[in-house]
Parts: structure tokens; C-alpha cells; sequence
């Protein structure tokens, strides 16, 4: 099983927290003006992330399991 960040697109109110902590795997998608994943990263467990999916104020961003 793999594990994935995951950007609930329905709880995201694109207030550009997750790119700002974390760019390499966030960026704000243009068109729906909410965040989205950009790039898995190699590890979902990173500080990095960790960091942005606590920070998320409506708890949009997750580990899924695949």
C-alpha cells in the first residue's frame, strides 16, 4: 500500500498556507484559486508536510492510503 498527500478540494479555502510551508508539494491551482498537490513527496512523513497539514485551518490536506 502507498501512502498520498491528499488536498480535499471541497474543504480547501485556498488560503495558501500548504505552498507557502511547503512548495515543493503544494501549489494553488489557477483555475479553482485552491490548493493542490504539485508533486508527491518521497516521503509524507517530513517535516515539511507534516507542518503544512497541520496548518491547514480546515484540515483539507491527508495521508490516503492506495
Amino acid at each position: 500500500m502507498t501512502q498520498k498527500v491528499y488536498v480535499d478540494p471541497d474543504k480547501c479555502i485556498g488560503c495558501n498556507t500548504c505552498p507557502l510551508l511547503d512548495p515543493e508539494t503544494f501549489e494553488m491551482d489557477t483555475t479553482t484559486y485552491k490548493a493542490k498537490v504539485k508533486k508527491q513527496p518521497a516521503d509524507v512523513n517530513s517535516e515539511t508536510v507534516q507542518n503544512a497539514i497541520t496548518s491547514c485551518p480546515v484540515g483539507a490536506i491527508s495521508i490516503i492510503n492506495e
